[in-house]
């Protein structure tokens, strides 16, 4: 019994790490070019402190701030950093963008 849970607490913890891995990371101050589906692209730049997120796209650029649950939204922007396919973006309720993850 002692195994089995010591065994169930190493696959959580490795399924864990998988998460945080598979999450894609910006470097804080620096424009990153993400690339999408749809040959769609943005740039984005993290700042320092991860509170906001600086985007320039087909419809301009601009700060977007932190939500409460983990996206990033201002001037009619929405950033979603953690989805299933990557990186998403919309404008005005319109996708700019999907699956998108910066060039290796």
């Amino acid at each position: 019994m002692k195994n089995l849970i010591s065994s169930i607490g190493a696959a959580a913890a490795a399924l864990g790490l998988a998460a945080c891995a598979a999450a894609p990371a910006m470097a804080p101050g620096q424009f990153v070019t993400l690339h999408c589906q749809d040959n769609k692209s943005f740039q984005a730049r993290m700042s320092d402190d991860a509170r906001s997120v600086r985007v320039r796209a087909h419809h301009g650029s601009a700060e977007l701030e932190r939500q409460a649950d983990g996206r990033y939204a201002g001037e009619g922007y929405t950033l979603h950093m953690a989805g299933e396919g990557g990186i998403a973006l919309e404008h005005g309720g319109k996708s700019q963008g999907k699956a998108c993850k910066p060039r290796a």
